[in-house]
């Protein structure tokens, strides 16, 4: 089981990280503008992007690269000039699986959802092996299928983005994934004094001043919980808009206390069932 999901995470490493000047994603980077031969993880890659750029209005736009190197958070891979504004209508991508062509505008980062779609393609690879019961971490993104121990939900803790207390929740999940978007993590100090971190608003292409300091949404998959997590850190307040009744939580960047989206459970503890929806209270 544990080569099975060690393979994936390699194989979406490979394709996807923008860190490796090699990878199919950097070569494609470098080629903007130019029809290219991709590799399949790489188009399935885009194709879910693209999605969720276009279900999201623009909201989740993978071509904030170049905000996110100017902010600081650099790959150290050259990288051709992204535009200085994205509109949510522009038709940035070409993609032709059947023969594994695609062509985008610009350079595109697709770090936050290829991390939902490694932890995607594991739990499928586990499926597809006879694993029926486990759980799969992964930066604070979760999968969890089947049963854990004593054959119960598998329960994790909701983490103080402010570490003033342990746990702000705990969280019973069945057959479920968990994606959190935060900026206590990746978070640091530019040169002119300011604090910068990673979560880019495209609208600005700026580091998003959000109320929120971290935000966890529950999806069937993965990759969707990740573009969830990150759309509604980027709303805001009207982040209850983007989630459409979906169960998650998000931690004010001033104070310690969680809130909550979807049906408002009676107690900190909630069950979270394959729909990503509250259906329980325990």
């Amino acid at each position: 089981a544990w080569a099975v999901v060690v393979a994936a995470f390699e194989a979406a490493d490979h394709a996807l990280s923008r860190f490796d000047a090699a990878s199919p994603l950097s070569r494609l980077n470098a080629r903007a503008g130019q029809p290219t031969t991709v590799s399949p993880l790489l188009a399935r890659g885009l194709a879910v992007a693209w999605r969720a750029f276009r279900t999201s209005g623009g909201r989740f736009d993978p071509r904030i690269i170049g905000a996110l190197e100017a902010a600081g958070e650099r790959a150290g891979v050259s990288l051709p000039p992204s535009p200085d504004r994205l509109r949510p209508d522009d038709a940035w991508l070409s993609l032709h699986p059947r023969t594994g062509r695609a062509c985008i505008s610009a350079p595109v980062d697709l770090g936050g959802i290829g991390k939902g779609l490694a932890l995607r393609w594991a739990a499928d690879g586990l499926r597809r092996a006879g694993v029926t019961d486990f759980l799969l971490a992964a930066g604070g993104d979760i999968v969890a299928r089947g049963t854990g121990p004593a054959r119960r939900p598998w329960i994790v803790n909701l983490e103080d983005p402010s570490g003033r207390v342990p746990s702000l929740a705990t969280i019973e999940l069945r057959d479920v994934a968990l994606a959190t978007s935060a900026i206590t993590v990746r978070r640091w100090t530019g040169v002119d004094g300011l604090q910068r971190h990673h979560l880019i608003d495209p609208g600005t292409m700026r580091p998003a001043e959000s109320p929120w300091a971290s935000v966890t949404v529950a999806h069937a998959d993965p990759a969707w919980a990740e573009v969830l997590a990150k759309v509604a850190f980027l709303a805001g307040p009207r982040a209850a808009e983007v989630l459409d009744g979906r169960a998650a939580w998000a931690v004010p960047a001033d104070s310690s206390r969680v809130g909550t989206f979807g049906p408002r459970p009676a107690g900190h503890t909630a069950i979270v069932g394959p729909a990503g929806r509250r259906h329980g209270v325990a």
